[in-house]
This record gives C-alpha cells, structure tokens and sequence, in this order.
C-alpha cells in the first residue's frame, strides 16, 4: 500500500510525501487524497521532519548478547580472552535472538541499512528480514587449516549467497574476510574470487590497532593494505573496518582503487585502538561511511552519538573547530553510508528509495530550532526519532515497534539461559 505523509517539515518547508513502491513518487506543497491512484495509508506529522535515515556501514548486531563484558581490554585480549570463547558457546538462538533485539535498538535510533558480520547465517538473516530493516550481510570466515575447510568455504558462500536471494527484498549478502591475522592466503583468494564472479562487497577489519599494523608490515614487509592489494582484494567493492593505522600511502593507494573505509569512532575510543584520520580522509578523497561496531566495543546501536563522537574527534585531532562540520558528519552517515551500500537512498527526493526517518521538533534536543542538522549531530538522540520508514514500510510510529515487547522477552529468556559459563 502507498503511503501519504501529510504536514512534515521538509528542507524548512511544509509538505505532503506520497510514497509508492518502496520509493518517493510525489512531494508536494499539498497532496489531495483524490487525485491518488489506489488506496494509501495516511500519516499525518504535523510538528516533524522528514529525513534520510541512517546506514551503518560496520556492525555485528547480535552482539547485543555480550554487552558489558570485557570492559577495559585491548583488542586482542577482548578477542581472545572474553568474546570468542563465548561466541564458540553461542547457539543458533542466541543470534536469531539477539540479531532481532540489536534490531530493535538501531530502528530506535533511526537506522534502516547495516552491514553486518557475524555467525550463524541462516538465523541472522532469518532476524534481519523479520526487522524489517535492509542489510548486507557476511559471514567472518575464520577457518581452522585443511582442504576440507577451503572446500567447505566454497559451499557455504554458494548457500549463503542463494538463502540470501530467497528473500523477497532487503537482504543482500556480502563477502566476509574478517581480518588478515585471522584467515589465510588460500581463504582470502577464495572470497576474492568469489565476490568478483557475483559482484558482491568484500567487508574485513583493516589495520584497526598499531600491533595488527605493525605485525603485519614486519611478516610481510606490506601494510594490510597493501597485502590486500597483492593479494587482489583491494578494490571499489572492498570496505574496510576501521583504518585507524592506515599511513598516507595506503590512504592513496585505497582512493587508487575506489576501495572504501568504515569509520567506527566508539569502538576505536573504547578498545583504545586509536584515531582514524577522518580530516586526511576527506583532503584525499577516500570514501568513508558510519558505523557502530558491535554493542561488546560500542555499547549502542546509536548513530546520533557516533555523529557527535566523530565530528568533535575530528575537531579535537586536528585542533581545528572547522574541521569536521555537522553537515559533513551528517552526510557521511546518510548518503555516503548509503552510497557504499551501492543503493540509491540517503535523499528526500522524487525516485529515491524511501528509507527515511520523521523527527519531533519538539524534542528538547531540537529546540529552539536554529539549525536542525547541527542539533541533530550535537544536541538530539534517538528519542528524537518518532518514525522510521524502510522501504516505505512504517517500522516504528509514535517511538512503539509492533512486537518489540515479545523480542525482548525472547532475548531476556536466551540471556538467562546462559552465554557465559
């Protein structure tokens, strides 16, 4: 069914917007209902605005199941120590459920696109599609060594590839390489190959600490970069995690081959990882999007703190409070974020996919209303959100998603279950 929504502030005039598949067909002073051509679904948003939502380029939503554990770790004693020897333990339930619930909290916070990366396929992608949110997902592809494993990799990319494409819409299946420390050379060339052959993204952590940086350069006298790039990997569909230690080579050497960068800044801040040199970034021409992580580094799904965490990093990195503007944050968390997505969203415009978000104006965040994108970068939060629409598909209306008391039940009982011991 289309969708009107009629009275929403849109760029600082007041509008009606007609949504019909899944994308913008009309925006108009005022829409009549009669001049419609079949029946829609009216929503009336006197006191909003109507905004792109938000696409999170790097997450591992079911990772909501470990938040609070390993606080105050490194990277490598969080990973081996706390999360994999609970992530080996972790059932086919605990992600279906807790995929759901991470759901939950970034619908909340406007957010319609992730890419994720995480086990248990069929059941992440099962929770995904029941959200109703759109994701490209990826399996992390960490393999023990033996031709078996490497013919097993071949299988589970061609089923996963295919569960992924039964769906009728919004999921999408990428190629994961989750790290270069943890895969090998024959992996690695397998993903490549077979992302190339379905023309899929290639998403892995790159040099995300100084010890990965620095290790991988005195094994192989190549930066992760470029090793990847040796390796054939490095390409426009290839978005990388982090980047925190990329050196100015490699920052050229990725904007050489269209290659992208998921800036994570909560993470990075929490593990201690470093700083990703946004400003380089931007001066060089690398493509950058948005992301949250993982709840266990972050610890929310919240693309309104990361906005407000990268823009005033930015600022305090370079010592320059022009750098890193709201309208810049905020695009690189929108368009952007969807454009390495490779959709046609991030916009309020005619044609574009209707992904996008409705904000009371009467949240405190938001008043007295100088500048609406700066507070939604530095003053607002999720509650400002009243209604996210994906696809057209009213998500969540008056801050209530249908069935969100049920999944949190679900997830509260398969957290009492046990995941820790």
């Amino acid at each position: 069914m289309d969708l009107l929504i009629q009275n929403v502030l849109h760029e600082g005039q007041q509008a009606d917007i007609l949504i019909h598949g899944g994308r913008f067909a009309r925006i108009e002073p005022k829409i009549d209902p009669l001049t419609l051509d079949q029946p829609a679904q009216f929503l009336e948003a006197d006191g909003m605005a109507i905004l792109p939502s938000f696409a999170n380029v790097h997450c591992h939503a079911a990772m909501v199941l470990l938040r609070g554990l390993g606080e105050g770790l490194p990277l490598q004693a969080w990973l081996n120590d706390v999360i994999w020897p609970i992530e080996a333990r972790l059932t086919g339930d605990h992600l279906y459920w807790g995929t759901l619930f991470g759901c939950l909290e970034m619908i909340r916070s406007g957010i319609t696109a992730v890419l994720d990366m995480y086990w248990q396929t069929p059941q992440c992608l099962r929770a995904f599609y029941e959200s109703g949110i759109r994701v490209n997902f990826c399996h992390p592809n960490i393999l023990p060594p033996g031709k078996e494993h490497l013919e097993q990799l071949r299988r589970d990319l061609a089923e996963h590839l295919e569960l992924a494409k039964s769906y009728p819409s919004r999921v999408e299946y990428g190629v994961g390489i989750h790290a270069l420390y943890t895969t090998t050379p024959e992996v690695r060339a397998i993903c490549r190959d077979f992302a190339e052959t379905h023309d899929l993204l290639i998403h892995t952590h790159i040099s995300e600490t100084r010890d990965e940086h620095e290790k991988c350069l005195a094994d192989t006298g190549k930066t992760p970069a470029e090793l990847f790039d040796t390796e054939g990997i490095l390409n426009e569909r290839f978005l990388g995690a982090h980047g925190v230690w990329l050196s100015d080579t490699d920052r050229a050497l990725l904007v050489e081959r269209g290659a992208a960068i998921a800036h994570c800044p909560s993470s990075n801040m929490i593990l201690a990882s470093g700083v990703f040199n946004q400003n380089a970034a931007r001066r060089d021409g690398l493509r950058f999007g948005l992301g949250t992580d993982g709840a266990s580094t972050n610890n929310r799904y919240d693309m309104f703190s990361e906005m407000r965490t990268a823009s005033l990093l930015a600022k305090v990195h370079s010592q320059d409070p022009t750098a890193c503007p709201a309208h810049a944050i905020y695009r690189t968390a929108t368009l952007d974020s969807f454009n390495l997505f490779r959709l046609d969203a991030g916009t309020i415009a005619v044609g574009k996919i209707a992904d996008c978000i409705l904000v009371n104006l009467d949240h405190s965040g938001l008043v007295p209303g100088h500048n609406l994108i700066s507070d939604l970068v530095y003053a607002a939060t999720p509650e400002c959100v009243d209604t996210t629409i994906c696809n057209g598909n009213v998500l969540m209306r008056n801050r209530t998603i249908p069935g969100e008391d049920e999944i949190r039940q679900a997830f509260r009982q398969v957290v009492a279950q046990g995941i820790t011991s």
